[in-house]
Order: C-alpha cells, then sequence, then structure tokens
C-alpha cells in the first residue's frame, strides 16, 4: 500500500500509535498526549513532507500559442496558454479589421500544466502530415519553453503532446472556442494512409 504525503493521508501514519498523536481540524495540526521533544519531531517532519510536496509540483513557465484559421471565413483564432492563463483572440485576416480578445482565465495549477510544462520541446519536428488527406485540419503551433522556441504545423495528424495542449484548452474554453482534433478521426486517417 502506497500513501501520498502530499494529502491528509499523512494523518493515519500518526494515528497507527496507541492513541491519536496529531489531530486535524479546521484550525490546524493538534499535537495531542505527546512530549515537547515527539511534539517538534512531528512538526518538523510535516514541515517538511509538506514543503516537499510544493516542490514536487512546481509548474515550469511555457508558452503555447495555436493558431487555428479558417481561410474560407479569413479569419484566425490565436489560442495563448502559459503556466498562468489562457487567451483567446480573433485575427481578421481583412484589411482593416482589428483584432479583440474574446475570452481570458487565469488558470490553477493542475496535473495537467504540470503535464505540459515537461514537454521536451526539442523532442517535437517542425511538421507532422498525413500525406492522404490534402485539406482538413491545419493548425500551426509555437511553443515557447526553457528559452527554445519552435514552430510546429499539424496537417490531419494527430501528435500526443499538442492533443494534451488541445484537450486542455478545450477543457478550459467555451464549446464555441474549442478546436477540432479529434484523436479518434486522425487517427484513423493515419492508419488508413500506411
Amino acid at each position: 500500500m502506497s500513501i501520498n504525503l502530499c494529502t491528509p493521508q499523512i494523518i493515519l501514519i500518526f494515528r497507527r500509535f496507541k492513541r491519536p498523536v496529531v489531530e486535524l481540524d479546521i484550525n490546524g495540526l493538534n499535537l495531542i498526549g505527546t512530549t515537547p521533544l515527539m511534539k517538534k519531531l512531528i512538526t518538523i517532519l510535516t514541515l517538511f513532507i509538506f514543503a516537499s510536496c510544493g516542490q514536487r509540483t512546481a509548474i515550469k513557465p511555457f508558452k503555447l500559442t495555436i493558431y487555428n484559421s479558417d481561410y474560407s471565413l479569413a479569419y484566425t483564432l490565436k489560442y495563448v496558454l502559459t503556466d498562468r492563463d489562457l487567451q483567446i483572440t480573433f485575427k481578421g485576416e481583412i484589411a482593416g479589421e482589428k483584432d479583440s480578445t474574446l475570452f481570458t482565465v487565469a488558470l490553477k495549477p493542475s496535473y495537467a500544466l504540470h503535464k505540459l510544462s515537461n514537454i521536451n520541446v526539442s523532442s517535437l519536428q517542425e511538421y507532422y502530415e498525413n500525406p492522404c488527406i490534402r485539406d482538413g485540419s491545419q493548425i500551426i503551433v509555437e511553443f515557447d519553453k526553457d528559452y527554445k522556441n519552435k514552430t510546429i504545423q499539424l496537417s490531419n495528424f494527430y501528435q500526443k503532446d499538442i492533443g494534451l495542449a488541445i484537450e486542455f484548452i478545450n477543457s478550459s474554453t467555451p464549446k464555441r472556442y474549442k478546436i477540432w482534433y479529434d484523436k479518434t478521426t486522425l487517427l484513423k486517417g493515419q492508419q488508413d494512409c500506411k
């Protein structure tokens, strides 16, 4: 049995003594029936565990920009995802049209953002395509992280790291701003092309 020390389950460890040594309530930790030395030891151990939990979940700064264009309607939706927020901008491609912000949301640290911040930018190719389909899904992605920048074009192709980013964006936005990037359909197209 594994115990995640970054959750209140830690209290179970201390309750294995004959009587409860630590209780967790709304006001914080209460040390019950312990010697002063034991209280200090438990306090130091608890602080150490919670401090190490915070370090483990740190999200590295990154910026991922996705351009989702509809050439037939002469506009592009620009999605800028960072470790802190998500912003969607309308970019008109007709002369005189001004860009306008459609949606902005501040993001809380999460497991998905942590995974995105750990993507190795160097491992991404610049171009992914399904050569059997000429039209369809055309997405351009710019990824900035660790002083590295890479532009990636996806042409009817499912790439798992970019797929993770698009799934996160789609889960954070209203339906009308979702990016079409259907894993099943794209992978089937890639399989049928072989």
